[in-house]
């Protein structure tokens, strides 16, 4: 089913019902499984570590795909304040912002 601006209200709706579902059952699904495993070692781990191993991905992304010639010293710095506010702070919100607030200062100077 294509959705178009031609499409009628019934498809519209039939369209957002099932991106619905879809979105409910790919949430509810992992609670399902795994609630006999509350107390599991790796699960509590992952829990714990989550925001870490994807700040430490995002770093990686981002070393991966600038090509800056020109504030090559910027990039690094931001992310290593990123990667420090990470480990200090454990908020990946509080380290994005505060790394790019740095990067964007010091590119403007």
């Amino acid at each position: 089913m294509i959705i178009s601006a031609n499409s009628s209200n019934l498809e519209i709706l039939i369209a957002i019902i099932l991106a619905s579902v879809a979105t409910f059952i790919t949430r509810f699904l992992p609670y399902a499984f795994l609630k006999n495993l509350s107390h599991n070692y790796w699960l509590r781990f992952l829990q714990k570590n989550s925001a870490l191993l994807i700040m430490v991905v995002l770093i990686f992304y981002a070393l991966n795909t600038t090509r800056s010639v020109y504030y090559p010293w910027a990039e690094i710095l931001g992310i290593l304040v990123a990667f420090i506010v990470q480990i200090l702070g454990k908020n990946a919100l509080v380290s994005i912002v505060i790394s790019t607030i740095l990067y964007m200062f010091i590119i403007r100077i």
